[in-house]
């Protein structure tokens, strides 16, 4: 049944593989790291007022601090709950499932991003496409890679000839003559 409680611990759809609590954490202690590097660099500039105003550093400087301030807030309120009476913060945030199901997008739309500069925005975008059909659709490979190779010839058609906006292009579209 969609929803339900499993028999995993009491969590809706299996095994915790991060509590809530856990990446609070972890996010408020990257914060704070954040804003400890605003911190440092800023202070390799003026971070006062001088006779045109304030420093080049004056400004990112108090960011730094207001980040590490805040991280320093959402520390405190996601200390042990048995200190306070605050809605619980231990629950479930991720399944090992969902993190799985999450990680086969983010790491495909990843390889797309890095792609894109060597081989500009065609080839692997058509790519993705294909592997997205395949991979996430069930399709077959073959009207994966015609669907792809289709798509990315109308954007041809419709950006870089009819709209005259051209999407960067890489060495395929070069030999092809396509620049």
């Amino acid at each position: 049944m969609a929803g339900s409680l499993s028999d995993d611990g009491g969590t809706p759809g299996g095994v915790p593989y991060a509590t809530r609590r856990t990446l609070e954490i972890v996010t408020a202690a990257a914060l704070a790291l954040v804003g400890g590097i605003v911190v440092a660099e800023s202070l390799t500039h003026a971070i006062g007022w001088n006779e045109t105003g304030p420093g080049s550093g004056y400004f990112p400087f108090r960011i730094g601090l207001l980040l590490i301030g805040v991280a320093i807030v959402r520390l405190l309120q996601v200390r042990p709950i048995q200190v306070r009476l605050k809605p619980d913060t231990t629950t479930t945030f991720v399944t090992r499932e969902e993190l799985r199901r999450s990680l086969s997008v983010f790491w495909p739309t990843t390889a797309l991003v890095i792609a894109m500069f060597p081989l500009g925005c065609y080839i692997p975008s058509g790519a993705y496409l294909a592997w997205m059909m395949r991979r996430h659709g069930g399709h077959g490979w073959l009207l994966s890679i015609v669907y792809g190779a289709v798509v990315m010839t109308a954007f041809f058609l419709i950006f870089d000839l009819w709209f005259r906006v051209p999407l960067a292009k890489g060495p395929v579209e070069a030999a092809l003559g396509l620049y």
